[in-house]
């Protein structure tokens, strides 16, 4: 079961507080974006270390209701990381560190970029948050000390410094680099109400399929390289058995069908 994470575009600088009643009118014309399991990679480029905050686990419903009453039983004062930074520091960081890390995703990627950038000044603000809760681990600190690596990691970058080496920036890279084939605007920033546009998922899409094509193409190609030995091999087993030459006459024409078969669908 996948973790899901949300960027948020939110009028105070912290995350909403279920003690005080504050979830229910939260997305109200608000913008939003959703990913999988851990913060994206263009997620984590318009944050600090110093933009690490915390919440009680309990707080993410609000009081009254019977979620909060769960979460309080089983998690008690116990408190999650999250992110908030304001939309200026936010656009900086992204346009500062764009070099850095555009280098390394590939050129390909730009216009991924400059369009989410685009999309942080337009529909996000006052501040930007990243609401974490679904990483909760009970305060027990192994959530808090990646997400202080990985902010550490980044900001390498700012003073002109490549991010350290195996370390957190990297593995974000090298992860998306092995995953890019299935959706690149998913893995790098998320989707939304209006995100990405048309062209980019256009743009990206086509990108996408034509490696899995070419991918599968060369599987399939293989499979039947593979099948057509198999028979000839079975062709010539039964020849040594019997001593008859039309076994191995029926073999290498099955094999030439399959094959043949194979070269036109790729043609067409």
């Amino acid at each position: 079961m996948s973790l899901r994470l949300y960027l948020d575009s939110v009028r105070q600088p912290r995350t909403p507080d279920g003690s005080k009643g504050e979830w229910g009118d939260f997305l109200d014309g608000t913008m939003e974006l959703e990913a999988k399991n851990w913060p994206p990679l263009l997620w984590w480029a318009m944050f600090g270390s110093g933009n690490l905050l915390e919440a009680r686990i309990a707080d993410t419903e609000d009081a009254g209701t019977h979620e909060h009453a769960e979460l309080l039983s089983e998690w008690g004062d116990a408190t999650y990381p999250y992110l908030v930074v304001d939309q200026r520091t936010a656009l900086s960081r992204l346009r500062a560190r764009r070099q850095g890390l555009v280098g390394r995703l590939g050129a390909q990627f730009s216009p991924l970029y400059d369009e989410f950038v685009a999309l942080i000044d337009a529909r996000f603000g006052p501040y930007v948050l990243l609401r974490t809760a679904a990483l909760a681990d009970g305060g027990e600190g192994g959530v808090r000390l990646l997400f202080e690596e990985t902010l550490a990691d980044f900001e390498r970058l700012d003073a002109g410094h490549d991010p350290a080496a195996g370390g957190r920036v990297e593995g974000l890279i090298s992860d998306f680099r092995r995953w890019q084939h299935t959706d690149p605007v998913w893995l790098l920033s998320g989707i939304g109400d209006g995100w990405p546009t048309a062209a980019l998922r256009e743009r990206y899409a086509t990108a996408a399929g034509g490696r899995s094509s070419g991918r599968s193409a060369g599987r399939s190609t293989a499979g039947r390289w593979v099948w057509g030995l198999l028979v000839v091999v079975g062709g010539i087993g039964a020849y040594v058995l019997t001593g008859s030459i039309w076994p191995v006459v029926v073999a290498f024409g099955a094999a030439l069908a399959v094959l043949a078969a194979g070269f036109v669908r790729r043609r067409r």
